[in-house]
């Protein structure tokens, strides 16, 4: 089973093979066992690690040692429907507004939870001594800010993501 996992800025290609994972090519140490429907036990390198998660489509917020962390988890035939362009205004690069180019966080204009319209304004960015209003590229509700006023962001970066 090969999953993509992007949790926060980060991506992982997590590989299952047999009882074994595979993460970015390298061999873990890892076990993973399901308590409940939204709790597991995660033995990694010899530690133990309770795990919860709210999985809502490929989203999902998964807690663990008191510290909540947002996750879009991909698997095979995800993958493949995104590589042949299948992807709705649903998919997940539909709901993700990114830096279009490196600058400043002047300010974030919406909370997690909020509802916004599209083309409602979410963050000002300034880049190249300019101020640049990033609207929702569609309606929905804010499921998650990763920045914060004072942030310098790259090209590209994760600003907010919407559901």
């Amino acid at each position: 089973m090969h999953l993509q996992v992007r949790l926060g800025d980060r991506s992982f290609d997590l590989d299952r093979e047999g009882n074994d994972f595979v993460l970015d090519g390298e061999l873990l140490d890892a076990r993973f066992e399901r308590l409940g429907p939204n709790c597991g036990l995660l033995i990694l390198d010899g530690q133990v690690h309770v795990i919860t998660f709210e999985q809502e489509g490929e989203h999902i917020q998964v807690t663990t040692g008191g510290i909540r962390q947002d996750a879009v988890v991909k698997d095979e035939m995800a993958l493949l429907m995104e590589q042949f362009g299948f992807e709705g205004e649903d998919s997940a690069a539909g709901r993700e507004v990114h830096a279009p180019m490196p600058g400043l966080v002047l300010q974030v204009l919406v909370k997690p939870g909020q509802s916004v319209e599209e083309g409602q304004g979410l963050v000002v960015l300034e880049a190249m001594k300019m101020e640049n209003e990033l609207r929702a590229p569609l309606s929905g509700r804010v499921a998650a800010v990763h920045v914060a006023p004072g942030d310098a962001v790259g090209k590209n970066a994760l600003l907010i993501e919407l559901v």
